[in-house]
């Protein structure tokens, strides 16, 4: 296979002539697909337009923002809880770049790795099996403590905790304060930024990912690396190169504003790096069929 030095930003038809071709893809998403997609945690404008009046009360200018904020009650804090987990989990249709992406490889043996919390893979179709999220997932609760290995599935106290908003806008009741129903402790989204974060369910998980890329690194293997920055770097980013580096049928295709240069030694030979934004990619890829 010939050398991939150079950084890319012009040769989208080569992109998609690689991926057209490959036996099977592999996608390792970060937070930058999140936000290409729209889900943006940092920008004052959506915050303002979820979460109306948390600026006048709270101060408050972000997601990220509010996501670490201490409310002054419990109740304060699960109805911001359920504004959240509903704009960003359920209530948001899935974006034409998650879609696209699926377009793209439903054909073909493929699977996921993100560390995307959102569930909008899921959302937007891709089945739930090729699906590894080792950062948990916002449709789920876990135990606080945590008491128990097993999650529970939030959609249903989500609903009821909105309703409760009809009545007060920050805060929902006291008894619809989500409690573990073994040991009585509150229960909280299952995601990494969770102070006692339970991914035993998605370590279970890790096997399929595994089988996939035995399987796929025997033939022509297409690594789409999405927005993913260093803080995904133990999971996707080293990996991703560290795979491109040694299998010679592989190739990594790394779509990233800022974080697009390879670390791993010899990695770069088998990289088409593109420093532009996802859902440019995404349609440019388009276009080129």
């Amino acid at each position: 296979m010939k050398e991939i030095i150079a950084i890319s930003n012009n040769d989208l038809a080569r992109a998609h002539e690689i991926i057209d071709n490959c036996d099977s893809v592999l996608i390792g998403a970060g937070t930058g697909l999140s936000a290409a997609a729209g889900f943006l945690t940092n920008d004052f404008g959506t915050f303002k337009r979820l979460f109306p009046g948390y600026t006048r009360r709270y101060g408050l200018k972000t997601v990220a923002e509010a996501i670490s904020f201490y409310f002054p009650s419990a109740e304060e804090h699960y109805a911001f809880l359920a504004r959240y987990i509903s704009a960003f989990r359920y209530s948001t249709p899935p974006k034409d770049v998650y879609t696209n992406f699926l377009e793209m490889v439903k054909n073909k043996p493929h699977f996921v790795i993100t560390t995307i919390t959102d569930g909008q893979f899921a959302n937007a179709g891709f089945e739930k099996q090729r699906i590894y999220s080792p950062h948990g997932d916002l449709s789920f609760f876990q135990c606080s403590m945590p008491c128990t290995k097993k999650l529970v599935q939030n959609r249903k106290m989500i609903d009821s905790m909105l309703d409760d908003l009809s009545e007060n806008p920050f805060a929902i009741r006291s008894s619809n304060i989500p409690t573990c129903p073994r040991c009585g402790s509150f229960l909280e989204p299952n995601i990494l930024e969770s102070v006692n974060f339970n991914n035993i369910p998605w370590m279970q998980k890790s096997t399929d990912y595994i089988d996939f890329l035995k399987n796929s690194v025997k033939g022509k293997l297409v690594m789409l690396e999405l927005g993913v920055g260093h803080d995904g770097s133990s999971i996707i980013r080293l990996p991703f190169e560290y795979i491109a580096a040694n299998y010679q049928n592989t190739v990594l295709i790394r779509v990233n504003l800022k974080d697009y240069r390879t670390e791993v030694p010899f990695a770069d030979r088998q990289t088409l790096a593109y420093q532009m934004d996802i859902k440019e990619f995404c349609a440019a890829i388009a276009l080129c069929v």
